[in-house]
C-alpha cells in the first residue's frame, strides 16, 4: 500500500477524481449503475434471485471497477475483454460469492423475529407511530450487520481480479485497509452521499414546479426522479470504489492481449 497522506488532501482528491470520472461519460455510467440496481435490487425482489445476486456480485464489482479503470487509463472498455481479464479468477470471486450468501443467510436468521413482528404489526391496525417505531430499530441492525460485508467485498473483488490475490488475503488486505483509511473512507462517502441529496433536492425543485402545472406530469417526473437518483448513487459509489482501489492499492494497467505471429 502506498503512503498515506492527510485525510483531508485524500477525501478531497478522491471526491475530485470521482466526479471526474463521472463528468467523463455520464451516460455511460449511469447505464451501469442501471444494470447495478437493476440485478441486485429489482430482479432479485421480482423472482426470488436474492443469493444468487449475492454469488455474483463480487464478479460484477470486479468488472465495474474494470470499466472505471479503464476509462481513468484513456481506454475504450470492452466488456469481452474484461470477461476474459478475470476469467482466470471466476472461481475466486464465486468462493467471495459464497462467503456473502453465507453473510446474508446469517444476518438473515439474526433478523427473523423482527421481520416477523414487523409483519405481524403491518397486518394489524396498528398506527404509523407504531410501525415506524418497529421499523427504524431493524433498519439500523441490519446496517450495522451490513458494515462486515461492505469491508469484504469494497476492495477483495478488484484484488482478486486484477492483482491475483487469494481469496484469504483478499480479504485480510481489505480489512486492513478499511482499519488504516477508515476517516477518508468515511468523509469520502458522506461527500458522496451529500452530492447525491443536493442534486435530489435540485430535481426535487424542479418536478416540484412542473408538477404545479400537471399533477399527473408531476407524478410521472417523480418516478423517474428517484430512479434516475438510485442509477447516480450506483454510479458514484462504483466510481468511488475504483479510485479507492486505485489509489490505496498500486492497481497495475491491463494485460495486453497476446498477438500471434503468422
Amino acid at each position: 500500500m502506498q503512503v498515506k497522506p492527510s485525510i483531508s488532501h485524500q477525501t478531497l482528491a478522491w471526491l475530485r477524481d470521482i466526479l471526474a470520472l463521472f463528468r467523463k461519460t455520464p451516460g455511460k455510467w449511469m447505464l451501469l449503475g442501471l444494470a447495478h440496481v437493476f440485478f441486485f435490487a429489482i430482479l432479485p425482489g421480482l423472482l426470488g434471485l436474492k443469493f444468487v445476486s449475492f454469488l455474483l456480485l463480487p464478479a460484477f464489482l470486479a468488472l465495474a471497477v474494470g470499466f472505471y479503470r479503464d476509462a481513468d487509463q484513456g481506454r475504450d472498455s470492452d466488456l469481452g475483454d474484461l470477461l476474459n481479464e478475470i476469467k482466470p479468477h471466476f472461481l475466486k470471486l464465486l468462493s467471495l460469492g459464497a462467503i456473502c450468501v453465507v453473510y446474508v443467510l446469517l444476518i438473515n436468521l439474526l433478523t427473523v423475529d423482527d421481520s416477523v413482528r414487523l409483519a405481524e404489526l403491518t397486518k394489524s391496525d396498528a398506527s404509523q407511530e407504531e410501525i415506524v417505531e418497529q421499523v427504524m430499530p431493524l433498519m439500523i441492525k441490519l446496517m450495522l450487520l451490513l458494515v462486515p460485508l461492505v469491508l469484504v467485498i469494497w476492495f477483495a473483488p478488484a484484488l482478486v481480479s486484477f492483482q491475483q490475490y487469494s481469496v484469504v488475503r483478499a480479504i485480510k488486505s481489505s480489512l486492513a485497509a478499511f482499519i488504516q483509511y477508515f476517516l477518508p473512507l468515511l468523509l469520502t462517502w458522506l461527500g458522496v452521499t451529500l452530492t447525491i441529496m443536493m442534486s435530489m433536492t435540485l430535481a426535487g425543485i424542479l418536478v416540484g414546479t412542473l408538477s404545479a402545472a400537471s399533477t399527473a406530469l408531476g407524478g410521472f417526473l417523480m418516478l423517474i426522479l428517484v430512479f434516475g437518483c438510485m442509477l447516480l448513487a450506483s454510479a458514484l459509489m462504483l466510481a468511488f470504489q475504483y479510485v479507492s482501489n486505485r489509489d490505496i492499492f498500486k492497481m497495475p494497467p491491463p494485460v495486453a492481449p497476446e498477438v500471434e505471429v503468422l
